[in-house]
């Protein structure tokens, strides 16, 4: 009997920039590979840091108010 395997995961993130009055799409280049065995790791722990980096570098872009 065959059995369904997971070779990989790809994963297009989709982001936009909300600063209240309006919203605009981060474009994101391309797909990310992420090999199966990595898949546990990537979205409960590197995904979410490389979140809070892009955040980081966003607001440490803002022009101050």
């Amino acid at each position: 009997m065959a059995k369904l395997r997971l070779v990989k995961v790809v994963v297009q993130p989709v982001f936009v920039l909300d600063d209240g009055e309006t919203i605009a799409e981060v474009p994101v280049e391309q797909p990310i590979h992420i090999p199966a065995a990595e898949w546990p790791i990537y979205s409960s722990e590197r995904f979410p840091r490389e979140v809070a980096a892009w955040q980081a570098r966003i607001d440490s872009e803002a022009p101050e108010r």
